[in-house]
């Protein structure tokens, strides 16, 4: 027995001595050791103040320690004191268990330069040799369990470095609890807080996940966090100077890790005070707040359930220009003057085109939607005067608005100088499938303010007068029925500028407007609008204006007509003078329509004229082609021809050549071949386009003519004669004869 107890006294003893040992000799030697071969290991220098090891109670406590970044003196990880509490005797039985992991004063710096991190070498360090190696998936489950217990990180540091897009962030008093992290069936709790840089807000997360089901939610607390942080992101997507805007919110984020797409989102967030500014640093989109409310929000089944949406003083500047808008320049997209048409071809031996795959269409409800004291400022620099025009005032109320259903939406603003706006939506919101039914009105509109536009349109400005409309729209699977109510008080008009290239310039409007308008000075218009709205051509505004121009053209035509019935007794119709598009000058015929036409403007000095020449431009590109060689060869036989212009007597000669001609045909052989019609060589041998431009030239010298004769040789005012010239698009369609089609209106 006392043999037994000596043995158990000594081994006590050497046990306890052994543990002195390793307690006061160990933590040295451990301390050296990692500060010898930490380069080796993770290609750092590691430097510690102090490193104590207890094996009576299990516990590791460092002091000071400080790691550099790899071939360099900065520091990439750094803390004041790290202590970890183990259970030992647990292991026995296949337990981890830390009672405790305190970390204090700890100092991160991390930075990336594009896709690599200053740490990207250290996982590569510890991958196996076979880690390439496909392997098979091993599902034994394993008898080791593992609890981590009262873990806290107190006063961290985190410094972020994009080195990529200049960005930096600086993260202050980051405290991190985790009451418990278990690697088996139970659930663990994290909680974490930190400081933005600042005063840039604060951050609270705090977590539970159960390994065993794969469950998890997270609750993330906002407090007034800037995102004036995420500028450089930002700026990866659009054309910004600067971005501002401050985020606060509780939302809470619940789902499984078998399924990310599966997470649901509950709660509210709220942003403030945002002003995003474009590369001029003006302002585009300015807001105070707005505030959402989430019933839950599932990417997954596309769940998007929102109960309110709060919206107050929202601002937009919006601008267009001739080659971008203020959309265009924010997302870098290119703004074509002209809209392209795109031509399909159809082959035989096509295979059928595959029918996409239609995903399920996403559920969106918002139950209450409010927009209050809002704005927008709109600046178009595509007319010939700029327009800005600033609607103010703007309100905005729904509730239940869906994707599928009925939606009611009531839509209120102030415009310029007393006047507002009304617009109220019952229907789909696809209006490609369903049916809509907009009404808008616009009371007490003061038309000088849109005096640009009407000057684009018709070439005049507006004076004076107040517009009124009723517009009500139906849309049914896209196609549109409307009908335009347009009551106009007191319009008055500045004199026209012939100059300008107006939309419908050659539309009498002043005209139009003395003949519509009543005693009392009004005018009632009501103006029907049918079209497809997915159309590219479809625009509302030149719809309206088109139609407005017929009106205008129905109202005028009569008056023009009974005037000059009643000068022409023997000339013939004056509403038209036929036109030779090889003559620069006029026949007969012709003349003495000119000269009745200058008769009646001289009686009725309230008329203005204006002679719009019309011909089917391929034909007399055509014409102009054949007429050039047949002149090429009559000036080849007539070497005695005096320079300049060709007289009326030549030009008649050379349409006398007949295509068929002997010695005209010898003529041009080697100039355009055999092969083909005539017409067709003689426009490949001088070209469409030279061609084209010989006959707007002709066509523009035939204008100047006419303008001279009434003017000068028949002594019209000439404030109140015009020639032009139909756009050329109008008049590759154009099929009737070549003329000059006399539009006259009363001042």
């Amino acid at each position: 027995m006392k043999k037994t107890l000596k043995i158990a006294v000594i081994v006590t003893g050497s046990i306890l001595l052994l543990l002195l040992l390793i307690e006061f000799v160990g933590s040295p030697i451990a301390k050296v050791v990692v500060q010898n071969h930490s380069e080796q290991w993770i290609g750092r220098k590691v430097e510690i103040g102090g490193l104590h090891v207890c094996p009576f109670n299990g516990s590791v406590r460092i002091k000071n320690l400080h790691c550099t970044d790899a071939g360099s003196d900065n520091e990439f990880v750094g803390f004041r004191e790290l202590y970890v509490r183990a259970s030992l005797f647990r292991l026995i039985g296949k337990d981890v268990c830390l009672r405790r992991i305190h970390l204090t004063d700890f100092n991160v710096n991390i930075w990336s330069n594009d896709t690599c991190f200053n740490f990207s070498d250290i996982p590569q360090r510890f991958a196996s040799n076979d880690a390439q190696q496909p392997q098979e998936p091993d599902t034994t489950p394993s008898s080791w369990t593992i609890d981590l217990n009262d873990i806290r990180l107190r006063g961290g540091k985190i410094a972020y470095q994009d080195r990529k897009r200049h960005n930096e962030w600086n993260i202050e008093n980051v405290n991190l609890v985790v009451p418990g992290l278990h690697f088996d069936n139970q659930q663990s709790d994290a909680g974490l807080s930190l400081d933005l840089p600042d005063n840039g807000g604060n951050l609270r997360l705090r977590g539970a996940y159960n390994m065993s089901s794969n469950m998890y939610s997270v609750i993330f607390d906002l407090k007034d966090i800037d995102l004036t942080q995420a500028e450089p992101i930002v700026k990866e997507y659009l054309n910004i100077h600067s971005f501002h805007a401050w985020l606060s919110g509780h939302l809470l984020a619940s789902g499984s890790l078998d399924n990310i797409m599966g997470v649901r989102v509950q709660g509210n967030a709220q942003i403030d005070n945002l002003e995003l500014k474009d590369e001029d640093r003006d302002p585009v989109v300015t807001l105070r707040q707005m505030a959402v409310k989430l019933t839950e929000i599932s990417p997954g089944p596309q769940v998007y359930n929102i109960d309110s949406v709060l919206v107050d003083s929202l601002h937009v500047n919006f601008t267009r220009a001739q080659n971008y808008t203020t959309l265009s320049r924010l997302f870098d997209v290119e703004e074509s003057e002209e809209e392209q048409e795109v031509d399909t071809i159809e082959t035989e031996s096509a295979p059928p085109a595959t029918q996409p795959t239609v995903s399920n269409q996403p559920t969106i409800k918002i139950k209450n939607f409010r927009l209050t004291s809002s704005s927008v400022n709109y600046v178009d620099k595509t007319l010939f005067s700029k327009f800005n025009y600033n609607i103010r005032g703007i309100s905005a109320s729904a509730n239940n608005v869906n994707l599928t259903g009925d939606n009611h939406i009531v839509l209120r603003g102030l415009l310029p100088h007393g006047g507002s706006f009304l617009a109220n939506w019952r229907g789909a919101v696809n209006m490609e499938k369903g049916n809509t039914r907009i009404v808008a009105m616009l009371k007490n509109v003061q038309l000088e303010d849109l005096s640009p536009w009407v000057e684009y349109m018709f070439a005049y400005p507006v004076k004076e007068g107040t517009l009124s409309v009723t517009s009500d729209n139906a849309i049914r699977k896209g196609v549109i029925d409307a009908t335009e109510k347009i009551e106009i008080y007191n319009f008055k008009l500045g004199r026209k500028n012939n100059r300008l290239d107006a939309e419908l310039k050659n539309v009498p409007l002043k005209a139009g407007i003395n003949l519509m308008t009543d005693v009392n000075g009004k005018i009632n218009l009501e103006v029907p609008i049918t079209g497809d709205i997915n159309s590219p051509k479809f625009s509302l505004g030149k719809i309206i204006g088109r139609a407005i121009g017929n009106a205008l053209l129905k109202a005028t035509a009569a008056p023009f007509v009974a005037i000059a019935a009643a000068a022409n007794k023997d000339v013939g119709d004056l509403t038209q003078i036929q036109v030779d598009m090889l003559q620069p000058d006029f026949a007969l015929e012709q003349y003495r329509k000119l000269d009745a036409i200058a008769q009646m403007m001289k009686e009725h000095e309230e008329l203005t004229l204006s002679l719009y020449q019309q011909f089917n431009l391929q034909d007399a590109i055509q014409e102009k082609a054949v007429f050039n060689l047949k002149r090429a060869y009559y000036e080849s036989q007539h070497t005695d021809l005096p320079p300049g212009p060709l007289t009326l007597v030549d030009i008649d000669r050379i349409r006398a050549i007949k295509d068929n001609n002997s010695g005209f045909a010898a003529f041009i052989e080697p100039m355009v071949g055999k092969k083909g019609g005539l017409q067709k060589r003689a426009v490949e041998y001088y070209t469409a386009d030279s061609l084209q431009t010989q006959v707007l030239q002709d066509a523009n010298q035939r204008n100047q003519f006419v303008v001279r004769y009434l003017t000068e040789q028949q002594g019209v005012n000439k404030h109140s004669v015009t020639a032009i010239t139909a756009p050329v698009d109008e008049l590759a369609d154009y099929k009737g004869k070549s003329r000059y089609e006399i539009r006259g209106e009363t001042e």
